[in-house]
């Protein structure tokens, strides 16, 4: 009976390839390639991606407009024409420059990520480590965890009136949370049986905390800021258009809205999907990867 193909992927491909072109008195396999096609690959996915995402908004404007949409819906192509006048011709956007508005948003990001992340890292590990608060602590955090963003919007308003304060508490109420879960959930997968080895040894409560569960739990970790990113980047948006922050990429949206200048708020959107988009894919996947080879999970 003939033997099957065998059938290999496009990695396994290149890697048999060095090796039947080796030296054969090489001891060290160049893979430098691999991971060169690794990159292309990724960008090839991301420009794909991009490409159906840009097809489908074309092919929904040429239906709403061709059905007779009373106010005209933008083309990408349009879109980006004044996207291009924002970004290069330097055209104001109601008293601001995009840049502007862009890093207001930044800093309102930024800002309410920083405290979020210290505040649920601290009381994420608190509550992973301490079994016995775990069940008691963690009934207060999924009940703030699943309050909606713009639901603080009173509570923000009451403490901080209205501003670019309301807005940063927003965003650091809806991701402080995530990220606590996330965190607390990463050091309570860590297996007992390192624990319990770690205490044969004698090491104590701090060291356990600090060599064994923190390193094992470190990809939950980043993940869970990575998680807790995306949810800021979303309710930022919104919280901006609504506490009246007088600048910011929300801000902006709202503004063009009101004065139907909506080529105006579909160039401010396609700038938030595109800084969206480099922070998860970038600056978060860069921090994911180096932590996975920090752990030996991937290769340097």
């Amino acid at each position: 009976m003939p033997d099957r193909p065998v059938h290999r992927s496009a990695d396994e491909r290149a890697l048999a390839q060095a090796l039947a072109e080796a030296p054969a008195n090489a001891s060290v396999i160049p893979v430098r390639s691999l991971h060169g096609r690794h990159g292309l690959k990724v960008a090839s996915q991301v420009l794909l991606g991009l490409a159906i995402g840009l097809l489908i908004w074309e092919v929904f404007a040429l239906v709403l407009n061709s059905n007779g949409s009373p106010l005209g819906f933008p083309y990408p192509l349009e879109t980006f024409e004044r996207l291009g006048e924002y970004l290069f011709a330097g055209r104001s956007l109601y008293g601001h420059s995009i840049y502007e508005h862009l890093l207001a948003s930044i800093q309102h990001l930024l800002v309410a990520f920083a405290l979020a992340m210290v505040v649920g890292i601290v009381l994420g590990s608190v509550l992973g480590y301490f079994g016995r608060i775990y069940a008691i602590g963690m009934v207060p955090v999924s009940i703030y965890q699943m309050i909606p963003g713009l639901a603080w919007l009173p509570v923000a308003i009451l403490m901080f009136g209205l501003g670019d304060d309301s807005a940063v508490f927003i965003i650091f109420a809806v991701s402080s949370m995530v990220i606590t879960i996330g965190v607390s959930s990463g050091i309570r997968m860590v297996p007992p049986v390192l624990v319990q080895a770690a205490k044969m040894m004698g090491a104590s409560g701090a060291a356990i905390f600090c060599r064994v569960l923190v390193p094992q739990a470190s990809a939950s970790i980043v993940n869970a800021l990575r998680l807790g990113m995306s949810s800021a980047w979303r309710v930022l948006i919104a919280a901006e258009m609504i506490v009246g922050t007088g600048v910011g990429l929300g801000y902006s949206i709202q503004l063009t809205r009101d004065l139907l200048d909506y080529m105006g708020s579909f160039a401010c959107i396609t700038i938030i999907c595109l800084v969206g988009l480099l922070i998860d894919r970038v600056v978060l996947a860069w921090a994911e990867r180096a932590m996975r080879q920090r752990l030996g999970l991937e290769e340097a």
